[in-house]
């Protein structure tokens, strides 16, 4: 991080604001904060900032509180609420000489934050996490500060998560994780690794073991995949801004594709259950699963079911008339944003910035398996000998971005997945193409 860079975006803001504050500092802060009671109690280092850089965010955050409190809200999923205590404990420590911060966080499932901000901008947190999906309709409700730290952005950051973070060349949030997507989990006791790179050789040692496999067929979020496998790609948006765009696709190979998950979904009915991704932990837990597709977000909880026997690949194969053919996902991450109308933009921006550091990425990637976008972080040991972040990363080749998607992308493709489930429906090769094309022409609002 540039020294220079930071003061005089610092520096220009603080005039913008009518505020004069000197950025130099007394140089009472550390680099390393302890978590104030109430947290999870442990240290969130800071090493990536100088004990300069943190005196000149300090003075920043001073100048705009006014000898007042600066009070802001954070909003952040469940699963991630006590190591964001904790690293919102540890902020308020590290500036603790230079202003009162009072910072609440709460729960707010990250595929609502975007909802909940448009429809209530004064209400809803200054700082909140998002997937990069909401990117656009966050923008266009001008929702979204731009963020202070473009440059520091793009230096620590992988380049295709700040791409995504990016609108027209302007960097408009914070990446906080590389890993919004999933990959297939299973019980190495039950599925060797072999059976787990195809999607027969799943179904094939689900039967022999007598236990399901688990996937969510009625969420867009993974019925694009039948889609995607069958080469249809999502390219932005048509001129108008909000009709979903598409490659040329030819409708016969997605209709083809869509065809074999429905036949081996039918084929396998007695092992195969469409469930929300939490389930896969569970069924792990209570021995009723062999395997499953889950997100990144329960890696953590597949973990702690299976122990020794976790096993993480990426998606495998599906035979289509007689190939087998790599299953194609969506790849996407998660932001951190700044509430355009928040009282505090300036402390709300340096808590996103910091919130989304090196430091507090590995912390996440250590308690929550949450792999990081920070390339350091990246290539640090931990994530390169972790399994299941290495699936994840290894995902990306087979993907599409998880950016520029209509509001009527979702609701299609799950109507799409929930008939695809069903064993009794029709699933001949005209009646599958007439449920692709309708799924297709629902997406685009046509």
């Amino acid at each position: 991080m540039k020294t220079r860079k930071i003061l005089a975006l610092l520096m220009a803001v603080l005039m913008l604001v009518g505020c004069l504050a000197a950025c130099g500092g007394d140089g009472g802060s550390t680099t390393e904060t302890q978590a104030a009671s109430g947290s999870t109690g442990e240290a969130v280092v800071t090493e990536s900032w100088t004990e300069e850089q943190i005196a000149q965010m300090g003075e920043a955050i001073k100048g705009e509180a006014g000898g007042s409190a600066v009070s802001l809200k954070i909003w952040g999923p469940e699963l991630a609420q006590d190591v964001l205590k904790s690293q919102a404990e540890a902020f308020k420590a590290l500036f603790a000489d230079y202003a009162d911060i009072n910072l609440e966080v709460a729960v707010q499932g990250e595929n609502d934050a975007a909802a909940n901000i448009i429809n209530d901008p004064k209400a809803a947190a200054d700082v909140f996490g998002f997937p990069s999906d909401q990117l656009t309709k966050l923008n266009n409700a001008n929702a979204l500060a731009e963020c202070y730290f473009p440059e520091n952005v793009t230096a620590d950051n992988t380049a295709a998560s700040v791409a995504a973070a990016s609108v027209d060349g302007k960097v408009m949030a914070y990446p906080e994780t590389g890993d919004n997507s999933y990959i297939l989990v299973y019980d190495k006791s039950l599925v060797s690794d072999e059976q787990a790179k195809s999607l027969e050789g799943v179904f094939e040692a689900c039967e022999a073991a007598k236990k399901k496999f688990i996937m969510d067929s009625g969420n867009g979020f993974f019925t694009c995949m039948y889609l995607y496998t069958g080469g249809l790609v999502t390219e932005g948006f048509e001129e108008d801004g909000m009709t979903q765009k598409f490659n040329d696709y030819d409708i016969n190979q997605v209709t083809a594709s869509v065809k074999a998950f429905a036949d081996l979904f039918t084929a396998n009915k007695d092992y195969f259950e469409s469930a929300d991704t939490t389930a896969v932990a569970d069924g792990f837990k209570n021995g009723t699963t062999a395997a499953g597709i889950a997100g990144s977000w329960n890696i953590a909880a597949v973990k702690e079911a299976l122990g020794d026997n976790a096993g993480f690949a990426i998606l495998p194969t599906i035979n289509i008339n007689g190939t087998d053919t790599q299953i194609i996902n969506m790849f996407g991450y998660k932001f951190i944003g700044v509430n355009s109308q928040s009282a505090y933009p300036i402390t709300a921006q340096i808590l996103a910035y910091y919130l989304t550091n090196e430091d507090c990425q590995m912390q996440r990637a250590e308690k929550l398996d949450w792999a990081p976008s920070n390339a350091a972080a990246q290539d640090s040991d931990f994530v390169k000998n972790n399994a299941s972040m290495s699936a994840l990363m290894a995902q990306t080749e087979f993907s599409i971005p998880q950016t520029a998607l209509a509001g009527t992308f979702w609701d299609p493709l799950a109507a799409l997945g929930t008939y695809m489930i069903e064993p009794t429906n029709d699933f001949s090769t005209e009646a599958v193409q007439a449920e692709v094309e309708a799924c297709i022409a629902g997406i685009r609002d046509e």
